[in-house]
């Protein structure tokens, strides 16, 4: 196979560099309930039961819930975002692929049943910049400060509680 002109076009690519960024974050949460209770929840529909001020539009699912290849788009983080459902195993993996005018977001959510009714979530997120713009917006974030923890808090409260948990003012853009 005959790789010159890639080869030659990466050679380039490395002598420029990357002119974006990338953060990665990772939280994990332990929650009293089982996998097949807590993935549902994972889902823009039902986010509307336990997520504060929550809204989307669904663009397309065949079930009207999450389910892989499933689109939506919400202002609730960051301004006109797609999302789309690009991995599916019910009751163990969910990714969301977010995409906004300066940020493509990457949202890996894994669950593992400990076997004693509790479930450990690990959330990854991986943040790349598209613009200079989304440069600056990854620069100026602090992982310390992001709404991950926070919305995992509601996520359990609500599990525990069966009822939603209000969220900090102005933590996210609720309509």
């Amino acid at each position: 196979m005959n790789t010159v002109l890639s080869d030659k076009a990466v050679k380039e690519l490395q002598k420029k560099g990357t002119p974006y960024t990338r953060k990665v974050l990772r939280h994990t949460q332990k929650f009293q309930t089982t996998p097949d209770k807590l993935f549902p929840l994972l889902c823009p529909t039902t986010e509307f039961d336990w997520m504060d001020g929550w809204h989307c539009e669904l663009i397309y699912s065949q079930s009207h819930y999450h389910e892989y290849n499933a689109i939506f788009k919400t202002d609730y983080f960051i301004p006109n975002e797609t999302w789309v459902i690009s991995h599916f195993e019910a009751n163990r993996i969910i990714e969301f692929v977010r995409v906004s005018e300066h940020l493509s977001v990457k949202v890996d959510a894994r669950l593992c049943d400990n076997l004693n009714g509790t479930t450990t979530g690990t959330w990854i997120v991986n943040a790349t910049a598209l613009t200079p713009q989304g440069n600056q917006a990854l620069e100026n974030m602090n992982p310390d400060d992001e709404p991950i923890g926070i919305l995992l808090d509601a996520l359990d409260y609500y599990i525990n509680n069966d009822k939603i948990k209000p969220l900090p003012e102005g933590i996210f853009n609720k309509k």
